[in-house]
């Protein structure tokens, strides 16, 4: 006689796991000003929040922003938008610090500095919500000294 239990667990399985899928993504752009002018050559970040109880919340976003400030987010993993949900955002816009003669780089090129404050990046407190549907409004005006 032939267990048929191996064979009903296999049939309940496929029904299940389709319908437990991974992270929900959605379509994220904006624009990002600093001091009411655009911020060309930022990178924008997003990193999911994980909600309690779970312990992968999917993969983060970024783009970089163009001459108008604008981006339009995509995954590490290649996918347009980012996870549904609350984020973390940072943004940065790094720049090399060339020195004043015709001397050759230092060993490992020119310092970089940051023209964003770092409340925005290295301590940012930005957040994001994701809405399901997706968004055109990620627009972040950001202020410097």
């Amino acid at each position: 006689m032939r267990a048929r239990v191996p064979w009903v667990l296999l049939v309940a399985l496929l029904v299940v796991v389709p319908g437990c899928g991974g992270p929900k993504f959605a379509a994220v752009s904006g624009r990002v000003t600093l001091n009411g002018k655009p911020l060309a050559n930022a990178t924008v970040s997003f990193q999911p929040i994980a909600t309690e109880g779970s312990s992968n919340p999917g993969p983060g976003s970024a783009a970089k922003t163009d001459a108008n400030g604008a981006y339009t987010l995509e995954t590490s993993t290649g996918q347009s938008g980012a996870v549904v949900g609350q984020h973390r955002v940072i943004i940065s816009a790094l720049e090399s610090q060339v020195g004043e003669s015709d001397a050759r780089p230092p060993r490992g090129g020119w310092p970089m500095t940051d023209s964003v404050p770092k409340r925005y990046n290295a301590d940012s407190q930005l957040t994001f919500d994701v809405p399901s549907g997706g968004t055109s409004k990620a627009d972040f005006e950001l202020t410097a000294p």
